[in-house]
């Protein structure tokens, strides 16, 4: 008798065994899959820029496209950065390239391009690699690269090359740098292929990490550097069905100076447009060191004043000051040729004195190609004496 109630029990069980595996498969009998969670997509909005951020760093690497337009009426500068990132390897390679509508203002542009002594375009054309460990810039008319480690100051407080060196990407000064601070407003807006766009803005502070030093001391406004984050930056980013960011838009119209006596005062508008392609491992690989003849910067960048007459010099260094040149060889070719270098003594005279006295030194400087350079009043002062040197371009 037990034996029978067992194998009622038995047969019962198994019965409901299979009324329970029938409700969770379909018709051909395969158990459903839950969908898997999107990497992006399925977080919570506010998190959804971050982590696509995230996700695009993680594919390994990408070709991108970057462009910085300055407005001025109807004229524009606009600066176009093309390269590779290697994000698995810390590594990257871009070209930078300036155009300048004619009619631009031109103490904007001196201030956009840098101020390259007797250079009428500044750093127009450049190229740069970046790793952990070093920066290689390489001027447009240049054949040979500058090799930028450690400690980049070659004068006390100037340093326009470390903004090259990005913290989410290697290559720097693109709007990665401020999409992991971003904070989304509207999201979830839909595109082609399951893409998603976005508006939100970041503080204004966090826009100082795309320009060179120089360039933010004319950008920024007083009450950042005491520590207030500025006005919000609106921006728009796109997502692919993927998760990665392949678009990101900014209108930094707020970083522009309000005082008439600034060198920007005429430039009106200001926008950063970034797009991200070619997802993947780079291929060929992003190297480690460019090709070509290398100069260690900290042996060949030097202040004007320190340069030796009958030496040779070449003017764009990527530091953007006029008064840091590179020492090159006199048998290639190369920007100037060093005819003169004079100490002015005593204190600062004032801007008309200083610059007779700068005459004089450079006697012949009237002639075709001959230019003089000589210490602005803050370099005349932190010396205690001023200088200046004569020099005749190439």
């Amino acid at each position: 008798m037990n034996r029978r109630l067992s194998a009622a029990r038995s047969a019962a069980l198994a019965a409901v065994a299979t009324l329970l595996l029938g409700a969770c498969t379909g018709s051909g009998g395969d158990t459903e899959a839950a969908p898997a969670a999107h990497p992006v997509f399925s977080a919570p909005p506010a998190r959804q820029v971050f982590l696509a951020l995230r996700h695009t760093q993680e594919t390994g690497g990408a070709a991108l496209r970057q462009t910085v337009t300055f407005t001025a009426g109807r004229t524009t500068a606009v600066q176009t950065v093309t390269g590779r990132v290697d994000f698995a390897g810390a590594r990257g390679e871009a070209s930078s390239d300036w155009r300048i509508d004619p009619g631009f203002p031109a103490t904007a542009r001196d201030t956009i391009l840098g101020d390259l002594v007797a250079l009428e375009t500044g750093a127009a054309r450049g190229r740069y690699t970046v790793d952990t460990r070093a920066i290689h810039y390489r001027a447009g008319s240049a054949g040979y690269w500058l090799r930028y480690e450690g400690d980049i100051e070659p004068l006390w407080g100037v340093d326009s090359v470390s903004h090259l060196r990005g913290t989410e990407s290697a290559v720097g000064g693109t709007l990665l740098e401020v999409l992991s601070g971003v904070r989304p407003k509207a999201g979830g807006g839909t595109v082609p292929g399951g893409g998603r766009t976005y508006r939100a803005d970041f503080p204004l502070a966090h826009a100082l990490a795309l320009f060179p030093g120089d360039l933010v001391q004319e950008l920024a406004p007083i009450p950042l550097f005491a520590g207030s984050p500025g006005a919000p930056v609106p921006v728009s980013v796109e997502v692919d069905g993927e998760g990665r960011i392949v678009r990101a838009g900014a209108d930094l119209a707020a970083a522009l100076p309000s005082s008439e006596e600034s060198a920007l005062a005429e430039v009106t508008g200001l926008r950063v447009e970034l797009t991200l392609s070619d997802f993947g491992p780079p291929a060929p690989a992003v190297g480690t060191a460019p090709d070509g003849r290398v100069l260690d910067a900290a042996r060949s960048v030097v202040p004007l004043y320190e340069a030796a007459a009958g030496s040779c010099v070449d003017l764009d260094t990527g530091m953007r000051h006029r008064s840091l040149v590179a020492r090159v060889p006199c048998e290639g070719r190369h920007d100037a040729r060093i005819t003169g270098r004079h100490d002015l003594d005593g204190a600062y005279p004032g801007p008309d004195a200083a610059l007779d006295r700068a005459e004089r030194a450079c006697a012949d400087v009237k002639s075709p190609g001959n230019w003089r350079a000589w210490s602005t009043p803050s370099e005349w002062r932190d010396r205690g004496k001023g200088w200046v040197t004569c020099f005749r371009l190439s």
